[in-house]
């Protein structure tokens, strides 16, 4: 075995195509450790890709659950609003009184 043949099987042996660099780099990036091989790496990264999907499909069925929540706090955000322009259309005695009950509460 010459010099030559033994550099050729060395570069070989270093050589790791670019897909298999590239997996690498998406397992690194998820927290997972490669193992060098490639299908078993390629397998991970499809196992990870598929358990992500699956958490982001909970979480946006989530927020849609808490959104659908919000929606009768908001409702009843709309009955104050109706309650705010009857009291800044009462006049007399009725307004003065509450003005003076806010005042002592301190909210004006």
């Amino acid at each position: 075995m010459g010099v030559n043949s033994i550099s050729a099987f060395s570069a070989s042996y270093n050589y790791i195509d670019s897909e298999h660099k590239r997996i690498m780099e998406e397992l690194r990036a998820l927290g997972i450790e490669p193992t060098g091989n490639k299908s078993t790496d390629k397998m991970k990264l499809q196992q990870a890709k598929e358990a992500q999907k699956k958490s982001d499909v909970k979480e946006t069925e989530f927020v849609k659950e808490v959104q659908e929540a919000a929606k009768p706090q908001s409702e009843s955000s709309g009955d104050d609003a109706a309650k705010e322009i009857s009291a800044k259309n009462m006049t007399g005695a009725a307004q003065i009184a509450d003005y003076n009950k806010y005042k002592l509460l301190g909210i004006y």
